[in-house]
């Protein structure tokens, strides 16, 4: 029933369910452009291509950034944990001698 909603929706309105724009907002783009009463609003297969491609490069970037600071982040913890180490072992050391 769900599904009939938003399909009869789509095809009244030519509006993407709620829910499906906050998870996709670039696919609930697309869609609402294909299914345009106007052919003139309606992207040609070049252009969504080029789209796909663009989104496609941005997510790429996004994702590599956000592995980079992962990265930087785990090694500010080891930096730090060696120099626990470092700390611990020196204190290891004064009550050993």
């Amino acid at each position: 029933m769900k599904r009939y909603c938003c399909l009869s929706n789509l095809r009244i309105n030519s509006k993407v369910d709620e829910q499906f724009s906050e998870y996709y907002p670039f696919e609930t783009t697309i869609i609402e452009q294909l299914v345009s009463i106007e052919s003139e609003k309606r992207p040609r297969v070049e252009q969504l291509l080029s789209m796909f491609a663009k989104e496609t490069q941005q997510r790429m970037k996004k994702q590599h950034n956000n592995t980079k600071m992962i990265i930087e982040q785990l090694r500010a913890k080891l930096r730090d944990r060696d120099q626990r180490i470092q700390q611990l072992e020196l204190q290891l050391e004064e009550t050993i001698f």
